[in-house]
């Protein structure tokens, strides 16, 4: 445990300094007549302070996934005022007062600190329409599962010294691994959440640059399967994988393609953390050696089938639902392990032939020229909004030069082609869009609502 509490702007910050601004945001949250109060800021450090404040002053956070003004729109009436770097018209805003707050400054240790941690928050996730949906989480809740991944992952945290993060604080997994963790073990967490790999580069290269006794040596990066496929396609961290001790990725499944490139070029086998905002964690599997790498659960977490469509039902301390019913097809291979067999709610009616959309994108990424595939339903204007599949696909490069040489028509002649062999013809995507990247909200996830405008 080190006394650096974060890295900002160039600057270490102690724990000390941590304390005393949460307790200057308490003084300037008691003047305000709020119980609920929306919480945003891209600032980690500030962040932190707002959540600790209005929690130790006993408020319910709300925490939006970010600051658009149609997100910002739709909970506007849910809450009485902001803390952060929103305002909304007709809420009061949290300011800091330049005041003394030494009459109210209270140095905890992290254990205190954490002790006082009780209280309300809503997260909200877009899930796969972009409308705005609200999960109720408790404190409680929370610093369980932080204790849960303090214990599980202790050997490759007590490596580690600083956290670097390329996904958001405001959902889950950020608020989590980013903040909560690595406040708990006493490690630094680097401010800024980043959106390139270069400037994590950057950032390696700085943090070498500076004296401090307690520098951090070793990193952990928190990310998502986007982030880190786009990161082997052109690993600008290789050369300072001497640096980085553990990677962590959720989210989303991350393929083993990409997983073994990792590997190969860092000599770190990424982590995947598999759950839900409804969900918390549930369990983890560390690099992977085939496409049915199995799944460990997490210690206090029971598993079930549903009797009717294998799905993964759970008993856990981080849900308040118990069972809760998840939407993942499962195969239970042990009481701790399981493997993922898709999504239940995947298979639809094309002109009342049956067709699962999993089946359509595991046919798809099994041709060479397709690294990743996603199959949407959408309305087909020009025929009566008939439904038709529409695919949105990721070339590998011999699927580039193909489509280079040959044109589109002639690789979705191809594509469609190689899909009869399982697929009826009626069933087969109309539409299809060549993507360099999918467009992954801050989440990491894709929202429906974004690929449907890919056919606008």
């Amino acid at each position: 445990m080190n006394n650096f509490c974060f890295y900002r702007n160039g600057e270490f910050i102690t724990f000390e300094s941590f304390c005393q601004s949460v307790s200057q945001a308490r003084t300037a949250i008691r003047k305000v007549p709020a119980t609920k109060v929306l919480l945003f800021d891209a600032d980690s450090y500030q962040f932190a302070v707002w959540l600790f404040a209005l929690i130790f002053e006993k408020k319910h956070v709300l925490l939006p996934p970010n600051a658009q003004a149609g997100t910002l729109t739709q909970l506007a009436e849910q809450c009485q005022a902001t803390a952060g770097s929103v305002a909304l018209t007709g809420k009061q805003q949290i300011q800091l007062a330049d005041l003394d707050t030494s009459k109210y400054f209270t140095q905890f240790t992290r254990e205190e600190f954490f002790a006082l941690f009780h209280g309300e928050m809503t997260f909200y996730t877009s899930g796969s329409t972009g409308q705005a949906k609200a999960i109720n989480k408790s404190c409680h809740q929370l610093s369980l599962e932080v204790e849960t991944l303090k214990s599980e992952f202790s050997d490759l945290l007590n490596a580690t010294d600083a956290f670097v993060s390329t996904v958001s604080h405001q959902h889950i997994y950020g608020l989590l691994f980013k903040v909560l963790l690595p406040l708990r073990l006493g490690k630094t967490i680097i401010n800024q959440t980043f959106e390139y790999p270069e400037h994590i580069s950057h950032l390696l290269t700085e943090l070498a640059s500076k004296e401090y006794s307690e520098l951090p040596n070793s990193v952990t990066l928190i990310s998502s399967p986007a982030h880190l496929q786009r990161l082997a396609l052109d690993n600008v961290l290789a050369t300072q994988s001497q640096n980085l001790s553990v990677i962590f990725s959720s989210g989303g499944l991350l393929s083993m393609s990409t997983s073994q490139t990792l590997f190969q070029q860092m000599q770190i086998a990424p982590t995947e953390v598999y759950g839900s905002t409804e969900t918390g964690g549930i369990a983890w599997r560390c690099g992977q050696h085939s496409n049915n790498e199995p799944w460990q659960v997490f210690p206090e977490i029971t598993l079930q089938v549903s009797a009717d469509q294998q799905r993964l039902e759970i008993f856990s301390p981080y849900v308040d639902e118990q069972p809760y019913l998840t939407d993942d097809k499962v195969e239970l291979l042990d009481s701790q392990h399981f493997l993922l067999k898709g999504r239940v709610d995947r298979t639809i009616k094309i002109e009342e032939k049956r067709v699962n959309l999993n089946q359509v994108e595991r046919n798809l990424t099994a041709q060479p020229w397709i690294l990743e595939a996603r199959i949407i339903v959408i309305n087909n204007k020009s025929s009566g909004l008939r439904k038709i599949l529409a695919a949105i696909l990721i070339l590998t490069p011999v699927g580039q030069q193909y489509l280079a040489e040959n044109g589109k028509l002639a690789l979705n002649n191809a594509l469609k082609q190689q899909l009869l062999n399982d697929i009826e013809r009626i069933c087969l995507p109309k539409k299809w869009r060549y993507l360099d990247e999918y467009p992954y909200n801050s989440q990491g996830k894709l929202v429906l609502s974004d690929l449907e405008k890919l056919f606008d």
